[in-house]
């Protein structure tokens, strides 16, 4: 079986931050089970709301300080754990970006 190597991308990314979100999980004050995801600029019912992003494989909730939010090669958003992140990812300066694109 041939071997592969992942091509060098460099991508954007941020911890999450309230004001990042694109809407609401939106839950029963007294229960687990979801209502929907609610944009953030449609009327949002009365309900614990937790942030969410949209991305291109639809809605996941995310937390501050918990998830860094990417964005892809295309403009796509998504989350990653910031545990995972950190891992996987090394940040890059100014002249590696340049040298890399």
């Amino acid at each position: 079986m041939a071997k592969y190597r992942k091509k060098s991308v460099i991508i954007e990314a941020e911890l999450f931050k309230m004001g990042m979100e694109d809407g609401y999980a939106c839950y029963p004050i007294f229960s687990d089970k979801l209502l929907g995801f609610y944009h953030k600029n449609e009327p949002i019912p009365k309900t614990k709301r937790i942030p969410a992003i949209k991305t291109l494989e639809g809605w996941y909730e995310v937390e501050v300080g918990k998830h860094y939010i990417v964005t892809g090669v295309k403009g796509e958003r998504y989350p990653v754990e910031k545990e995972i992140f950190e891992e996987t990812y090394d940040l890059v300066n100014a002249k590696e970006s340049l040298d890399l694109a």
